[in-house]
């Protein structure tokens, strides 16, 4: 089964149409929509849409080719998932050479939909070639997120977008979001501080019963 996007437009338009899926996602809502947005910086190509979170792939068609778009879940265990949305195309889709790729999820205020308080620990975005091998990897983008604990589903922001450069004629014909949340929060006290704390309360009160009368 296939389904069709097409521009941003269009699928504002006609969207919250579709069937909701029948089995909830942990941590992203099943059958909730999400946007996504691609650019070439020197060769512009910009393309915006809106996705459904239901694991079906859906196609579009950029000027850089036709492509499919889908996503998954994978509970990781100890309260950790990786949410992953996967872009594969029929042509480069940034055929410029050497040009910055630009790119986010959740621009014009459609983030992916949370079922519940989640902190973003780790976020990759890879490049791929035909063959899914790995030509660029942005590195570690989860700390560039605007608000990432607790992770509010904006990739890194309604407004903004990331770029990495030097992505541009390699032939790049995918493109992974692996994107790792946890249900724990990321402000966990350290052992050593509460340790030293404890011991500095000890030689206070130890302090005010030596003092003479």
């Amino acid at each position: 089964m296939r389904k069709f996007i097409g521009s941003i437009l269009v699928v504002m338009a006609t969207m919250g149409l579709g069937a909701q899926a029948a089995v909830a996602a942990p941590l992203v809502a099943a059958g909730s929509t999400y946007s996504f947005y691609l650019q070439g910086y020197e060769s512009d190509n910009a393309y915006s849409a809106v996705a459904t979170f239901d694991g079906v792939a859906e196609q579009g068609v950029r000027n850089t080719g036709a492509f499919t778009v889908n996503e998954s879940e994978t509970d990781l265990g100890n309260g950790q998932s990786l949410i992953s949305i996967q872009i594969r195309s029929t042509g480069d889709l940034f055929p410029f050479l050497g040009e910055t790729a630009i790119y986010g999820i959740g621009l014009f205020d459609f983030p992916l939909m949370l079922t519940s308080a989640v902190s973003l620990y780790e976020a990759r975005v890879s490049f791929l070639d035909a063959g899914n091998k790995v030509l660029v990897d942005s590195g570690n983008l989860a700390g560039d997120v605007y608000q990432n604990n607790p992770w509010d589903g904006y990739f890194p922001a309604t407004n903004d977008a990331f770029g990495t450069e030097g992505v541009g004629g390699l032939g790049v014909l995918g493109i992974n979001f692996d994107i790792f949340v946890s249900t724990e929060s990321a402000e966990v006290p350290e052992p050593a501080g509460a340790l030293l704390m404890g011991l500095g309360l000890m030689a206070m009160l130890t302090m005010r019963r030596r003092r003479p009368h």
